[in-house]
């Protein structure tokens, strides 16, 4: 993990298993998160993370275009299996209940989503769209810790940013609010010998007692946090079956942090695999069957409950693939590529403009909409936030793509 710049006064603690840094807080490779009794459900978001440069040309396929068939001969989708919902595009063919979902109004397209000058790098680009500023992490927070920290600027004790899985994406990185992350709810334990520090005696000196007196808050907070945490993942009763796969199981486990009712604002998840230079037509139609089933469950799942109709899902990747394949089979790291939104509060559709095949930059696609602007249509349209602050610039909404 990275921890550069975290840490309360920029220092780490290791204490009784317990590792605290700035906002920060892990239980070895898990966290806590403290439960907040809620009277009615509260607009949260769920951020479907597709690492390793999602192929947006073979996930929303623009078969009407004959440039895509002369450019992606070895791992174009054939037009007769494309699932068509206009003249121009359709679905990957493992896409079809989220081309049920895009049927019921409920999934909005944003097309060629990027940003000016694009980085090929998946570290430099990921932390671009990670902060939603050009400086990545040097800019300082990620934009869900910014987020977090507009939302409740009097409450630095209770974690509202989860990651499920084992490494915390730089989105949700604060320094001054607690964010959690875990791979599995039943494992997130407390370490019992984390209590010597909160009946630490002594008359510490001022500065080492402030110190002090917050590590033990957070001990404290952790024991009860964890038992929530399980309690939520081991009581939780799904409306529809998960598959069993890693992606699906991370998205029960959201589902049940949210249904849970302790406090989650802002959920994240992360199917990887999508780094598809070679062998490429095999592997990312896993990824799109892998995606369809958990992302369609979850959605299911959610559907009619006073939380799940509360709860927008953004699905975005770090940059897409370029325009012609290569000769191992696959596809290199490129610019453009779809976003999604998808929920009840979603009102569905294609926004934005699909790039040209053929007016390329140095083969790739050159970036139609501002993955920014979706961003702020989530932070103005659904947290009812002011989105410059956090983003650092001004960039108009998407219009009409949030009820």
């Amino acid at each position: 993990m990275d921890t550069r710049g975290q840490g309360i006064d920029r220092r780490g603690f290791i204490v009784g298993g317990v590792t605290v840094f700035g906002g920060l807080y892990l239980l070895g490779r898990h966290a806590r998160a403290d439960k907040q009794p809620i009277d009615t459900a509260p607009r949260t978001l769920l951020l479907v993370e597709l690492s390793g440069g999602n192929d947006g040309l073979s996930c929303v396929v623009p078969y009407g275009d004959d440039a895509y068939f002369r450019t992606r001969e070895r791992v174009g989708v054939k037009a007769d299996e494309v699932l068509k919902f206009d003249d121009y595009r359709g679905f990957h063919p493992n896409l079809k209940k989220l081309r049920e979902v895009y049927g019921d109004g409920h999934m909005a397209i944003v097309e060629g989503t990027g940003y000016p000058n694009p980085n090929h790098s998946h570290f430099t680009s990921q932390d671009i769209w990670h902060t939603a500023r050009a400086t990545g992490r040097a800019s300082g927070d990620g934009w869900i810790g910014r987020t977090i920290a507009k939302l409740y600027e009097n409450d630095r004790q209770v974690p509202h940013a989860v990651h499920v899985g084992q490494t915390l994406p730089f989105s949700l990185k604060s320094g001054t609010h607690p964010v959690v992350c875990f791979d599995e709810p039943p494992a997130y334990r407390w370490v019992s010998n984390g209590d010597s520090i909160v009946e630490a005696g002594g008359n510490p000196e001022p500065e080492s007692k402030s110190r002090l007196d917050k590590i033990r808050s957070v001990v404290r907070n952790a024991r009860q946090s964890s038992e929530d945490v399980r309690r939520a993942a081991a009581t939780y009763q799904p409306r529809v079956e998960y598959a069993n796969d890693p992606f699906s199981q991370d998205l029960r486990n959201a589902a049940a942090l949210l249904q849970g009712g302790i406090g989650c604002r802002v959920l994240s998840v992360t199917q990887g695999g999508y780094d598809t230079h070679e062998d490429q037509k095999r592997r990312h139609d896993i990824l799109m069957a892998d995606l369809d089933r958990g992302l369609s469950t979850f959605l299911a799942d959610m559907r009619g409950t006073t939380v799940g109709d509360n709860v927008l899902v953004l699905v975005f990747s770090e940059f897409g693939r370029r325009v012609a394949d290569n000769a191992s089979m696959g596809t290199d790291h490129g610019t453009a590529g779809p976003m999604f939104l998808m929920g009840t509060p979603v009102k569905g559709g294609v926004y934005g403009k699909h790039p040209s095949l053929t007016e390329l930059y140095e083969g790739d696609l050159i970036h139609t909409t501002d993955f920014r602007q979706v961003y702020a249509s989530v932070l103005e349209r659904w947290f009812s936030l002011d989105s410059e602050p956090i983003l650092g610039a001004k960039y108009d909404p998407i219009q009409g793509c949030l009820a």
